[in-house]
């Protein structure tokens, strides 16, 4: 997808509230009561409420209402909904009698099937529909049963566009009727510091609007506030019919003493850039091709798609070259050469001859192609005006030649100078983005990461050759962005699914035949694996009892003691919130994490165990809580045993106390609550919750199981390329909060709740020479110890952030209570 397509995207809420009451039985008439001022056929909105956050031009916002219908037979409420194409409404979900349920993107005559059916019933129910042969209408049907409340909550997300010098949020006020309680928050943060905020209403006379409206802007928070009375709403002082019919405007623009700026989130960035009158400068390109083996299949296929687009894109006045790299390195030419119609075909060629073998020599490779560059500037064979550039696609594992990151940042620092920039286009969900990230940083580039679910060349047109510094003040934008991380966590990634399916919808429309079935699949593909409501999908929501299939509800629960009420738990929840305490983590091969926070440091440790081994992860007599976990191996078994890897394919959590257990696997969680079962799916988004338990799936990310106050585990779901010939999904799991365990917990990770201390010392270089060799004690035992990093997936599922431990070598011998095998259980409950 071009970069300038990040810098086309805008903002404008069109939330025209449309209440249309259409009884679904005509011949029942309403009741004698009085109805309140304001309520339209029966239907009174009595509030809406839109909210909006704010952060580097990225907008979240949730649009609240509530309704209720006094009349004795079931009423519609409809409400148009209108946003540019690249806002995506992202949840829909009601709540009926203090129970939320959540809406469930299906395709578009699955859902209105679902939706007519209870309203046949008179039940109520929810419909989100792309209405409009575009994707920014959007109609939100609600049917309202008799007598019944009802709140619905919609959220949309959307880049802002700069326009006429500053940023705009366009809302559509339209409530057709007098809302008791109508209130429109805003509340931004921007890191350039916000320069100008303003907001303005066309549908009200400035002095109506100043006691309505409160706006307030400081260094880099702005806030905007607008809370119109019902007397202020009235189009006469006598009038029921309601003023607010019309454009509410919000524009504000940030600082900018520098034309660019860089926006990074989990890794993921979006580039901001706003020079003023610039010509087009001649390029010169060198791209560094990774081609070793851990690029085969997918990733190679993605490479090729995006050098094949970006030759498209080539001027005749750009030069270019390719370097191939694995455990050698070669190139496509000896020097840079012109884009000329015969080079640019022959490079075409070249591109489809691609092929991968052998390892990674990422530093042989980039000093390769920093040398060419100096050289042909040195010799004057490109035009003295034109631009170097040095791109780099790869997976970013470098295990051949010079292999020690910081050492590869060193020699590419030192060899480019500062002369020109380098891009950083990394592969697949293992590769090492902190190191992209870092070189690519510092060499005044930009590092981007390449999904693997669609078209790469979608992902990688027009990269910018113009790079900018800008300082930001990270410490007060990670705390920001923390604070609001259930909101922002992986929004890059939504908008480019979003911006993905609406190209694909874009090709089909002069597609015939296979091709188009094919692009129609993609982009239905997407639009349900990232719950998008696009012109293919609904969004529906109805009682679990309304849908026969409980697909996205799950299994209905059983006739057993308890029946759960099932709320939602919101797509964008990324992560649970505690007091800062230790935490503990079983991840990966499997790899044990102990943090300990006086130390500013971590242990860690593998176990190595056959497949289908139950190992007793936590067990605390007191609580009742037990955690255990059965390991899996690779599709495929390895000869050599010292080499395969093994992981947690299921987890068993229970609690004696409660008669409750859960055992997740990466397909499925089943809940037992005594008799009563229930199945939910890793597509869901929902909370099942009783006295002192909740459960939230977090659809295909992960699922946060806490009891009480005091105790919450995290389970992360970690799914590989479903064409991966060797390795299976997996999970992980984390303790992120221990405080409620008791002072007798124990198993391989519950012995470390209490305090222990350990002493390292006499730090040497070991047989890696990235990875030194220390002496540790601990529990009475004097061990070696190896420093390393093992990954956290807490906050980010894909690639996850290195923690610094040392590393107990023996499945934890000397470091755990007696030895592993002392921790394998025969069942996982």
């Amino acid at each position: 997808m071009a970069l300038a397509r990040w810098l086309c995207l805008i903002l404008a809420l069109l939330s025209g509230l449309a209440v249309s009451g259409f009884p679904r039985n005509p011949s029942r008439l309403l009741g004698k009561r009085s109805l309140p001022e304001g309520a339209v056929d029966g239907i009174e909105v009595y509030s809406t409420k839109v909210n909006c956050k704010v952060t580097s031009r990225f907008a979240h916002n949730v649009v609240t209402t509530r309704a209720v219908n006094h009349a004795n037979t079931a009423k519609e409420v409809s409400f148009d909904v209108e946003l540019p194409k690249t806002a995506f409404i992202t949840n829909f979900t009601l709540t009926i009698d203090g129970v939320t349920y959540p809406g469930n993107v299906k395709e578009k005559e699955v859902a209105k099937k679902q939706y007519e059916k209870a309203v046949s019933q008179g039940k109520t129910a929810g419909l989100v529909k792309a209405s409009g042969r575009k994707l920014e209408k959007f109609t939100v049907s609600v049917n309202v049963a008799a007598g019944s409340k009802v709140t619905f909550e919609l959220t949309y997300e959307e880049l802002l566009k700069r326009h006429k010098g500053k940023y705009e949020m366009y809302l559509k006020v339209q409530p057709k009727q007098l809302v008791k309680h109508f209130e429109i928050t805003v509340d931004i943060f921007e890191p350039q510091g916000i320069s100008t905020l303003d907001a303005e209403a066309s549908f009200i006379t400035n002095d109506l609007l100043g006691s309505a409206l409160t706006k307030s802007f400081s260094g880099k928070k702005g806030h905007v506030s607008f809370k119109p009375s019902l007397d202020q709403q009235r189009s006469c002082p006598t009038c029921t019919d309601s003023l607010l019919k019309g454009d509410f405007i919000i524009t504000y623009d940030v600082n900018r003493e520098s034309p660019a700026n860089v926006q990074i989130v989990n890794g993921y960035f979006v580039h901001f850039f706003a020079p003023q009158g610039l010509p087009v400068v001649p390029k010169s390109v060198v791209f560094v091709i990774d081609v070793s083996g851990s690029m085969h299949g997918r990733k190679m296929e993605q490479t090729k798609d995006a050098l094949l687009k970006i030759l498209e894109d080539v001027k005749q006045d750009d030069y270019l070259n390719f370097i191939l790299f694995s455990g050698d390195v070669t190139t496509w030419k000896d020097s840079l050469v012109p884009a000329t119609p015969e080079n640019i075909q022959e490079a075409r060629k070249f591109v489809m001859d691609i092929h991968d073998r052998g390892m990674t020599n990422i530093n042989d490779a980039l000093l390769r192609g920093i040398s060419m560059l100096n050289k042909a500037r040195e010799e004057h064979t490109v035009p003295e005006r034109s631009t170097s550039i040095i791109i780099m696609l790869t997976d970013g594992d470098a295990n051949v030649g010079e292999s020690r990151p910081k050492k590869i940042q060193e020699n590419v620092r030192n060899a480019i100078g500062g002369k020109f920039p380098l891009y950083n286009l990394g592969f697949g969900n293992n590769l090492n983005y902190n190191f992209l990230e870092n070189m690519a940083l510092e060499n005044h580039g930009l590092a981007r990461r390449i999904y693997e679910d669609s078209d790469a060349s979608l992902q990688l047109q027009a990269i910018n050759d113009l790079t900018f510094t800008e300082e930001v003040d990270m410490k007060e934008m990670e705390k920001a962005l923390q604070e609001w991380d259930y909101i922002f966590g992986d929004y890059i990634e939504r908008l480019w699914a979003y911006l993905t399916i609406e190209q694909l919808l874009e090709k089909r429309k002069n597609a015939w035949g296979e091709e188009k079935e094919n692009l129609t699949a993609q982009a239905l593909e997407l639009s349900l694996k990232y719950h998008f409501v696009t012109p293919l999908t609904s969004m529906v929501v109805t009682k679990p009892e309304d849908n026969e299939n409980q697909m996205a509800i799950a299994n209905k629960p059983g006739e057993g003691r308890h029946r759960w009420p099932v709320i939602p738990s919101m797509s964008y929840l990324t992560s649970y919130q505690v007091p800062k305490t230790p935490y503990y983590y079983v991840d990966g091969d499997p790899h044990f994490i102990i943090q300990i926070p006086e130390k500013d440091d971590a242990i860690c440790f593998n176990i190595d165990e056959d497949p289908g081994t139950v190992l007793r992860l936590i067990q605390d007599p007191v609580t009742g809580l037990t955690v255990n976990g059965q390991i899996i191996g690779e599709k495929r078994g390895s000869s050599d045993s010292q080499n395969r890897r093994t992981y947690f394919g299921k987890l068993g959590i229970a609690s004696a106390q409660m008669d409750f257990r859960i055992e997740v696997t990466p397909e499925n969680i089943t809940l037992w609550n005594g008799d009563s079962l229930s199945t939910f799916s890793w597509l869901d988004t929902v909370m099942v919750t009783q006295d002192g338990l909740s459960v939230m799936i977090n659809r295909k990310k992960s699922m946060v199981v806490s009891f009480g106050d005091g105790v919450a585990f995290v389970v992360v779901l970690h799914q590989v390329w479903k064409k991966e010939p060797a390795h299976h999904d997996f999970l992980g799991f984390y303790v992120v909060d221990s405080r409620g365990m008791s002072a007798q917990t124990h198993g391989l990770l519950g012995q470390f709740f209490h305090p222990f201390d350990f002493q390292v010392s006499d730090v040497h270089p070991g047989s890696d020479p990235t990875k030194p060799d220390a002496t540790m004690v601990v529990k009475n035992h004097q061990l070696t110890v190896t420093r390393g990093s093992q990954k956290d997936y807490r906050k980010d599922i894909s690639v996850g952030r290195n923690v610094a431990c040392w590393f107990v070598h023996n499945n934890g011998q000397g470091l755990i209570d007696g030895i592993h095998r002392d921790y394998v259980v025969p069942n996982l409950f």
